[in-house]
């Protein structure tokens, strides 16, 4: 009985979570993640029109044309300069 409610809770759970639809604070992290990887925005930003502009993290990935377009749009104000001489490498 003890595995048959909690198999029953688990379902319930993933069920309202799913439906739920919005971003979660893991779904955040990984457009940040990504946007940093890219380089040339803000990232608070980023993730800011990204989940102003798309209602769910599978909207974001599917990024249909016209969100995508909307989304493009936005994040122009995200755009940071960038100047060579603020990156110090070293080459071997």
């Amino acid at each position: 009985m003890n595995k048959l409610f909690s198999l029953i809770l688990g379902t319930a759970f993933l069920f309202l979570t799913s439906c739920g639809g919005g971003w979660s604070d893991d779904q955040k992290n990984l457009v940040k993640n990504g946007c940093i990887t890219m380089g040339g925005y803000d990232c608070e930003c980023y993730v800011e029109k990204a989940t102003e502009t798309f209602e769910n993290p599978k909207e974001y990935n599917e990024k249909s044309s016209e969100l995508n377009e909307k989304f493009e749009s936005a994040i122009k104000e995200c755009e940071v300069n960038m100047e060579e001489n603020d990156v110090n490498l070293e080459s071997f």
